[in-house]
């Protein structure tokens, strides 16, 4: 599964909804471009699998394109 967008200066990535519960969070990896200047972008954490927290090490304003893939869970039926 895949999303993308822009990330702003608080930093937070919210996973839509069609994400949220059916990824395995193992497998999310998270790619981020800088618009406009330099920035010293890295992902601080991933919280429940449903958010993404963005930093710049340089502590400057945050503003870029992001794009998130996770593999899909896959579920088995007990039955």
């Amino acid at each position: 599964m895949k999303t993308c967008g822009v990330v702003k200066v608080d930093g937070i990535i919210e996973l839509p909804e069609y994400m949220v519960g059916k990824i395995d969070p193992t497998t999310i990896s998270v790619q981020l471009t800088p618009i406009a200047s330099y920035q010293e972008l890295f992902v601080d954490r991933i919280e429940y699998g449903a958010r993404v927290i963005v930093r710049n090490a340089a502590g400057g304003a945050i503003n870029a394109y992001y794009e998130v893939n996770a593999e899909e869970k896959w579920f088995t039926s007990d039955v």
